[in-house]
Protein backbone atom coordinates (compact mmCIF):
# COMPACT_ATOMS: atom_id res chain seq x y z
CA UNK A 1 0.00 0.00 0.00
CA UNK A 2 1.40 3.35 -1.10
CA UNK A 3 1.49 6.17 1.44
CA UNK A 4 2.83 8.73 -1.06
CA UNK A 5 1.27 12.18 -0.61
CA UNK A 6 2.45 13.51 -4.00
CA UNK A 7 -0.67 13.69 -6.22
CA UNK A 8 1.39 14.24 -9.39
CA UNK A 9 3.88 11.40 -8.99
CA UNK A 10 4.07 9.43 -12.24
CA UNK A 11 3.26 5.74 -12.17
CA UNK A 12 1.70 5.88 -8.71
CA UNK A 13 -2.06 5.76 -8.25
CA UNK A 14 -3.41 8.57 -6.12
CA UNK A 15 -4.81 7.23 -2.86
CA UNK A 16 -5.63 8.67 0.53
CA UNK A 17 -3.95 11.95 1.35
CA UNK A 18 -2.68 12.35 -2.22
CA UNK A 19 -6.30 12.52 -3.42
CA UNK A 20 -7.03 15.15 -0.79
CA UNK A 21 -4.10 17.27 -1.97
CA UNK A 22 -5.20 16.85 -5.61
CA UNK A 23 -8.71 17.99 -4.68
CA UNK A 24 -7.23 20.99 -2.86
CA UNK A 25 -5.35 21.95 -6.03
CA UNK A 26 -8.64 21.83 -7.96
CA UNK A 27 -10.34 24.03 -5.37
CA UNK A 28 -7.58 26.63 -5.57
CA UNK A 29 -7.57 26.50 -9.38
CA UNK A 30 -11.36 26.94 -9.45
CA UNK A 31 -11.19 29.94 -7.11
CA UNK A 32 -8.38 31.50 -9.15
CA UNK A 33 -10.38 31.11 -12.36
CA UNK A 34 -13.59 32.39 -10.75
CA UNK A 35 -11.95 35.66 -9.72
CA UNK A 36 -9.48 35.99 -12.60
CA UNK A 37 -11.48 38.90 -14.14
CA UNK A 38 -10.74 40.96 -11.02
CA UNK A 39 -7.02 40.42 -11.58
CA UNK A 40 -7.48 41.23 -15.28
CA UNK A 41 -9.29 44.46 -14.39
CA UNK A 42 -6.50 45.40 -11.99
CA UNK A 43 -3.74 44.69 -14.51
CA UNK A 44 -5.50 46.51 -17.34
CA UNK A 45 -6.05 49.66 -15.29
CA UNK A 46 -3.34 52.32 -15.68
CA UNK A 47 -1.65 53.76 -12.58
CA UNK A 48 -3.99 56.09 -10.74
CA UNK A 49 -7.06 54.73 -12.53
CA UNK A 50 -10.14 53.09 -11.05
CA UNK A 51 -10.17 49.34 -11.71
CA UNK A 52 -13.95 49.27 -11.24
CA UNK A 53 -14.57 51.96 -13.85
CA UNK A 54 -15.73 50.74 -17.27
CA UNK A 55 -14.57 53.90 -19.00
CA UNK A 56 -11.85 56.51 -18.79
CA UNK A 57 -9.02 54.02 -18.85
CA UNK A 58 -10.42 51.74 -16.15
CA UNK A 59 -10.49 47.98 -16.56
CA UNK A 60 -13.86 47.46 -14.90
CA UNK A 61 -15.41 46.01 -18.04
CA UNK A 62 -13.36 42.85 -17.49
CA UNK A 63 -15.24 42.20 -14.25
CA UNK A 64 -18.34 41.38 -16.32
CA UNK A 65 -16.52 38.21 -17.34
CA UNK A 66 -17.32 36.91 -13.85
CA UNK A 67 -20.79 36.11 -15.16
CA UNK A 68 -18.99 33.29 -16.97
CA UNK A 69 -16.00 32.58 -14.75
CA UNK A 70 -17.79 32.57 -11.39
CA UNK A 71 -20.18 29.64 -12.04
CA UNK A 72 -17.49 27.65 -13.89
CA UNK A 73 -14.86 28.33 -11.24
CA UNK A 74 -17.32 27.54 -8.47
CA UNK A 75 -18.18 24.26 -10.19
CA UNK A 76 -14.50 23.30 -10.43
CA UNK A 77 -13.97 24.27 -6.81
CA UNK A 78 -17.02 22.25 -5.79
CA UNK A 79 -15.72 19.25 -7.74
CA UNK A 80 -12.37 19.68 -6.00
CA UNK A 81 -14.11 19.79 -2.63
CA UNK A 82 -16.02 16.59 -3.48
CA UNK A 83 -12.71 15.02 -4.57
CA UNK A 84 -11.21 16.02 -1.24
CA UNK A 85 -14.12 14.44 0.61
CA UNK A 86 -13.58 11.26 -1.42
CA UNK A 87 -9.90 11.35 -0.51
CA UNK A 88 -10.74 11.80 3.16
CA UNK A 89 -13.10 8.81 3.02
CA UNK A 90 -10.36 6.78 1.29
CA UNK A 91 -7.85 7.80 3.94
CA UNK A 92 -10.22 6.91 6.76
CA UNK A 93 -10.99 3.52 5.23
CA UNK A 94 -7.34 2.48 4.97
CA UNK A 95 -6.72 -0.36 7.40
CA UNK A 96 -4.48 0.63 10.26
CA UNK A 97 -1.80 -1.85 11.31
CA UNK A 98 -1.79 -2.66 14.97
CA UNK A 99 0.82 -1.14 17.26
CA UNK A 100 2.46 -4.56 17.50
CA UNK A 101 2.61 -4.99 13.70
CA UNK A 102 4.02 -1.58 12.70
CA UNK A 103 3.78 1.29 15.18
CA UNK A 104 5.57 3.80 12.90
CA UNK A 105 3.21 3.20 9.96
CA UNK A 106 0.22 3.29 12.29
CA UNK A 107 1.18 6.72 13.64
CA UNK A 108 1.89 7.97 10.13
CA UNK A 109 -1.52 6.84 8.88
CA UNK A 110 -3.23 8.43 11.87
CA UNK A 111 -1.37 11.63 11.05
CA UNK A 112 -2.57 11.37 7.43
CA UNK A 113 -6.14 11.01 8.66
CA UNK A 114 -5.82 14.13 10.80
CA UNK A 115 -4.22 16.17 8.01
CA UNK A 116 -6.77 14.99 5.43
CA UNK A 117 -9.66 16.08 7.64
CA UNK A 118 -8.21 19.42 8.65
CA UNK A 119 -7.35 20.21 5.00
CA UNK A 120 -11.08 20.46 4.34
CA UNK A 121 -11.49 23.37 6.72
CA UNK A 122 -9.69 26.36 5.16
CA UNK A 123 -10.69 25.46 1.60
CA UNK A 124 -14.33 24.85 2.47
CA UNK A 125 -14.25 28.17 4.33
CA UNK A 126 -13.25 29.90 1.07
CA UNK A 127 -15.62 27.92 -1.12
CA UNK A 128 -18.79 27.96 1.01
CA UNK A 129 -19.92 31.58 0.37
CA UNK A 130 -19.20 31.23 -3.37
CA UNK A 131 -21.18 28.02 -3.66
CA UNK A 132 -23.98 29.55 -1.60
CA UNK A 133 -24.09 32.60 -3.88
CA UNK A 134 -24.03 30.61 -7.12
CA UNK A 135 -26.69 28.12 -5.99
CA UNK A 136 -28.88 30.72 -4.31
CA UNK A 137 -28.74 33.43 -6.96
CA UNK A 138 -27.53 31.97 -10.25
CA UNK A 139 -28.52 28.30 -10.45
CA UNK A 140 -31.27 26.91 -8.21
CA UNK A 141 -32.46 29.81 -6.09
CA UNK A 142 -34.72 29.66 -3.05
CA UNK A 143 -33.13 28.28 0.09
CA UNK A 144 -30.49 26.24 -1.75
CA UNK A 145 -27.79 28.73 -0.81
CA UNK A 146 -28.73 28.66 2.88
CA UNK A 147 -28.84 24.86 2.94
CA UNK A 148 -25.51 24.42 1.12
CA UNK A 149 -23.79 26.93 3.40
CA UNK A 150 -24.84 25.24 6.63
CA UNK A 151 -24.16 21.76 5.26
CA UNK A 152 -20.58 22.85 4.62
CA UNK A 153 -20.34 24.41 8.11
CA UNK A 154 -21.59 21.15 9.64
CA UNK A 155 -18.93 19.28 7.67
CA UNK A 156 -16.31 21.67 9.02
CA UNK A 157 -17.32 21.04 12.63
CA UNK A 158 -17.31 17.26 12.24
CA UNK A 159 -14.01 17.29 10.33
CA UNK A 160 -12.37 19.56 12.91
CA UNK A 161 -13.36 17.37 15.84
CA UNK A 162 -12.16 14.15 14.22
CA UNK A 163 -8.95 15.79 12.94
CA UNK A 164 -7.99 16.70 16.50
CA UNK A 165 -8.97 13.19 17.67
CA UNK A 166 -6.72 11.46 15.10
CA UNK A 167 -3.88 13.91 15.78
CA UNK A 168 -4.05 12.98 19.47
CA UNK A 169 -4.08 9.27 18.58
CA UNK A 170 -0.95 9.77 16.44
CA UNK A 171 0.88 10.97 19.57
CA UNK A 172 2.68 13.68 17.59
CA UNK A 173 2.79 16.77 19.78
CA UNK A 174 3.62 19.25 17.01
CA UNK A 175 0.88 17.87 14.77
CA UNK A 176 -1.64 18.08 17.61
CA UNK A 177 -0.76 21.72 18.30
CA UNK A 178 -0.79 22.82 14.65
CA UNK A 179 -3.97 21.02 13.63
CA UNK A 180 -5.84 22.05 16.79
CA UNK A 181 -4.95 25.70 16.21
CA UNK A 182 -5.87 25.48 12.52
CA UNK A 183 -9.19 23.76 13.25
CA UNK A 184 -10.18 26.32 15.87
CA UNK A 185 -9.10 29.20 13.62
CA UNK A 186 -11.15 27.89 10.68
CA UNK A 187 -14.23 27.24 12.80
CA UNK A 188 -13.97 30.76 14.18
CA UNK A 189 -13.68 31.99 10.60
CA UNK A 190 -16.83 30.05 9.68
CA UNK A 191 -18.71 31.80 12.46
CA UNK A 192 -17.70 35.25 11.26
CA UNK A 193 -18.25 34.21 7.64
CA UNK A 194 -21.85 33.30 8.48
CA UNK A 195 -22.35 36.79 9.88
CA UNK A 196 -20.82 38.31 6.72
CA UNK A 197 -22.89 36.10 4.43
CA UNK A 198 -26.14 37.10 6.11
CA UNK A 199 -25.06 40.72 6.25
CA UNK A 200 -24.43 40.80 2.50
CA UNK A 201 -27.54 38.70 1.84
CA UNK A 202 -25.73 36.60 -0.71
CA UNK A 203 -27.52 33.35 0.10
CA UNK A 204 -31.10 34.57 0.03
Amino acid sequence: MSLSVNPFQKGVKRVGLAVVIFGACLVLAGLAFAFSPVALAFLSTPPGGNMYSEGGGGGGAAIWLMILTLPIGASVAMFGLVTMVGGVISTLRMKLPSAQEDLVTRKRMLGHRAIALVALLPLSLLVSPIIAFVLGNMVIGGYSGVISFFVIVAMQIVAGVFAIYFAIKSQKTVLIAILSALALLCLTGSYFMSILVYGMRIIT
